[in-house]
Parts: C-alpha cells; sequence; structure tokens
C-alpha cells in the first residue's frame, strides 16, 4: 500500500501518504492501518520516525491510536472538536481574543442567516422560536447565565438552518469558545434583553422569509456588539463585554 521514503523529513513523508490513502479511501473510517511493523518493512524507515508520524496524525484528529492486543491505529470519523479545542487552546493562551472572535462573526453570520432564510425548514424555524421563548422564561426568573447560554445557541441554530456544513463548522467553533468562557464574562439583564430583541426581530423577518433584511439585522446585532469592543481599549475591558 505505501512505498518506501528516502528523504531528510520521512515522518512528514509517512504523513502525506497515509493522509493520501485515507483521502483516496483506500483506508476507510473506522479501518486499521497495517501494524506498526508493517509499516516500518513498507516505508523501510526506523520505528521511532513511524511513531512520530502515527503520533502526529492521532493529535490532528485523523487517527486513533487503541493499545492492547486489539490496538493498533485506525481512521477517525472527522471531529470538529479537535478544532474547536485547538482554537479553545489560542484563545486561553491569548492568541485569539473576544474582539478577533466577533470581528469573524461579522463576515460569517450576516451571509449564515441570508442563507438559512432561503433554506430553512419548518423545524428549524421551531427550534429557533422555542430558543426565543426559553431565552423570554429564563430572563423573566433572573436565570441570565442559562438566558446567555440559550442566545449563542440560537446563533449555532441559524447557521445549522444555513445548511452549509461549512458556515456550521465556523459559527459552532466561535460559538464553543464563547461557551465555555460564560462564567468569565459580565453579564448584564440589558445586554440580554438587547440580544433577544435582536433575535425576536431577526426571527420575524426569517418567518417572512426576507434574506436581505435577515442579513442587515444579523450585521447591526454584531456591529453593536463590536463598536463597544472598540470603546475598550485595555484586554481586561474587552474580557468584561458581555459579547453575544
Amino acid at each position: 500500500m505505501f512505498k518506501s521514503v528516502r528523504t531528510d523529513r520521512m515522518s512528514q513523508a509517512i504523513i502525506d501518504q497515509i493522509k493520501e490513502a485515507i483521502f483516496q479511501k483506500k483506508i476507510k473510517i473506522g479501518e486499521k492501518l497495517p501494524s506498526e511493523r508493517q509499516l516500518i518493512e513498507q516505508f523501510q524507515t526506523s520505528r521511532v520516525t513511524v511513531r512520530e508520524a502515527l503520533k502526529t496524525l492521532e493529535i490532528s484528529g485523523i487517527l486513533e491510536i487503541k493499545r492492547g492486543t486489539q490496538g493498533g491505529a485506525f481512521v477517525r470519523d472527522p471531529d470538529v472538536k479537535f478544532v474547536n479545542n485547538f482554537l479553545q487552546d489560542m484563545f486561553y493562551m491569548g492568541s485569539i481574543k473576544v474582539f478577533d472572535l466577533t470581528e469573524a462573526r461579522l463576515a460569517v453570520e450576516p451571509f449564515s442567516v441570508k442563507i438559512a432564510t432561503e433554506r430553512i425548514s419548518e423545524e428549524s424555524l421551531e427550534q429557533i422560536k422555542q430558543n426565543i421563548q426559553e431565552t423570554k422564561e429564563c430572563l423573566k426568573h433572573n436565570q441570565q447565565t442559562d438566558a446567555r447560554l440559550l442566545t449563542l445557541e440560537y446563533h449555532r441554530l441559524i447557521a445549522q438552518a444555513s445548511e452549509n456544513p461549512v458556515i456550521f463548522f465556523m459559527v459552532d467553533s466561535i460559538i464553543e469558545i464563547m461557551e465555555h468562557n460564560v462564567s468569565t464574562i459580565y453579564i448584564s439583564a440589558d445586554s440580554v434583553s438587547n440580544t433577544l430583541h435582536y433575535h425576536e426581530q431577526i426571527y420575524e423577518v426569517i418567518h417572512l422569509r426576507d434574506p436581505e433584511a435577515a442579513r442587515m439585522l444579523m450585521l447591526k446585532h454584531i456591529q453593536d456588539v463590536q463598536t463597544i469592543l472598540e470603546s475598550r481599549s485595555d484586554g481586561e475591558n474587552i474580557k468584561k463585554v458581555s459579547v453575544l
């Protein structure tokens, strides 16, 4: 299946060949790669180099390494959580700021809601309506954190309704970071109420199947958040903004 490698970057050459075999469906999801010994023989390289390549593929989420007598290297089902976790780490290390996330949302979410409005099913529309109702109930009972999480889920539901897996992946990755940091970000009832107002307006124009109105409202919604962020000059203040 594989060819011997002769290069200064043997580990990378092994990675490239294994990826190509997976992408060409020569090895399918859930299937086991040849044993370590077989890989050493096929690639004509050392055990250390093979293990280094397999470890890199495991970290990237392409392979799952199982131990024991029935173990080995298995092709895993693609999982966006690996990328989400990577972005989480970058956020915690300070490489990504809340401002960066909001700026990315400006680029993605207005178009997301536009095509969602054109494609949305009755089931998805009902889910969004229910999300708004549950948010209202949480605010009524002063459950601001729960309301905050629901307002974030609202954006995920719209991305899902776009029926574009790439758009959903991008929005989901951003929302995942925000959900994990809800407890560290200041939340005011006014902020959540203002967000809910936008969400109700956006829902109404989606229901009326007006994609341009939905796009403009979502753009204004996120621009309002961006304006708040731009008014803060230091990272500490930015951390305290309720980004919805």
